[in-house]
């Protein structure tokens, strides 16, 4: 049986004779948690508070016992309650401008194809003009072409949901600039993989599955910096729960190039864990003006070189 006993005039707890105080716990919450631990092995104590803390009175004879189930308990409980898959801070402001952004470019380009159709065949991404013909401006511009209706609306809902995490994660300056860096070596590495076979490709995935590989690197950084103690197996989770998205939304059928999927979350990867560093090294990194807009400024860069 338990009971509470308030004692605010004392400063140092007197045990009665045959019991022990252990403590002292600066909450009672934690106190009551070990209380329950104690009851739980079928045997009394007292609560007790002295000024601002609080103790536990048991019998000295199972001090021993109760201490080993204690020291279990708080073995056990050390990462409880778990922490998120992803790395989430929630001081990066979620700039919903970029996300308006993003979806009204792929629009306004998608609108543009259908007007004027040579423009897919102008800044569709594929390894001949990129190897041979030194066009390295085209895995870049490839990102902003879709080959249908379907195509735009999978990426902009996929895109807009990652890209709400980006924001959150690495910050929208910092975040779609690696978003965009992904997305063009991803598109790179997999014109390199296919060649001397001929292969093309157009579409914003490979950027959105580099996003994916982003919060997935990011996150595994964060559970291996210096102040996080979590055990290697819970440090992987994240690695996990990024392959298993990419397995359920990449390797869908038609003509999806699974592999510019894969090369985008490849490649996102180490930029997430550098994203991490970069905003522990440089506060005001996230959310840098310069940065906001040099994605706009690296993607009309790009459609300049492909015209003239």
């Amino acid at each position: 049986m338990a009971t509470s006993v308030t004692s605010p005039e004392d400063t140092d707890p007197q045990p009665p004779a045959g019991t022990i105080a252990l403590g002292p716990y600066r909450k009672r919450r934690h106190a009551d948690e070990h209380g329950l631990v104690i009851l739980a092995m079928r045997l009394p104590y007292e609560l007790v508070e002295r000024d601002t803390s609080f103790y536990l009175w048991v019998d000295e004879q199972e001090v021993s016992a109760i201490r080993e189930q204690l020291q279990k308990y708080d073995q056990e409980n050390r990462n409880w309650p778990p922490k998120p898959l992803m790395a989430m801070p929630g001081d990066r402001p979620s700039s919903p401008l970029t996300l308006i952004g993003f979806a009204a470019l792929l629009i306004i380009f998608f609108a543009a194809q259908n007007q004027w159709p040579f423009i897919t065949a102008l800044g569709a991404s594929n390894n001949e003009s990129l190897i041979d013909g030194g066009q390295w401006e085209l895995p870049m511009t490839a990102l902003t072409l879709h080959g249908g209706l379907d195509h735009l609306i999978s990426n902009l809902v996929s895109g807009l949901c990652f890209g709400l995490l980006i924001n959150r994660t690495l910050g929208a300056g910092l975040g779609w600039v690696l978003v965009l860096l992904s997305g063009y070596l991803g598109n790179v590495a997999n014109a390199y993989f296919y060649w001397p076979a001929l292969h093309g490709s157009i579409g914003a995935s490979t950027a959105i599955f580099g996003a994916l590989g982003l919060l997935v690197g990011n996150a595994i950084a964060a559970r291996f910096s210096p102040s996080n103690s979590i055990s290697l197996k819970h440090r992987i989770v994240p690695l996990a729960a990024g392959i298993i998205i990419l397995l359920l939304t990449g390797f869908s059928d038609g003509n999806t190039d699974i592999l510019a999927h894969v090369f985008g979350f490849g490649v996102g990867l180490p930029l997430g864990a550098l994203g991490f560093v970069l905003n522990q090294r440089f506060t005001n990194l996230a959310n840098n003006r310069l940065l906001l807009g040099l994605p706009l400024a690296l993607i009309a860069l790009a459609w300049a070189i492909a015209a003239l």
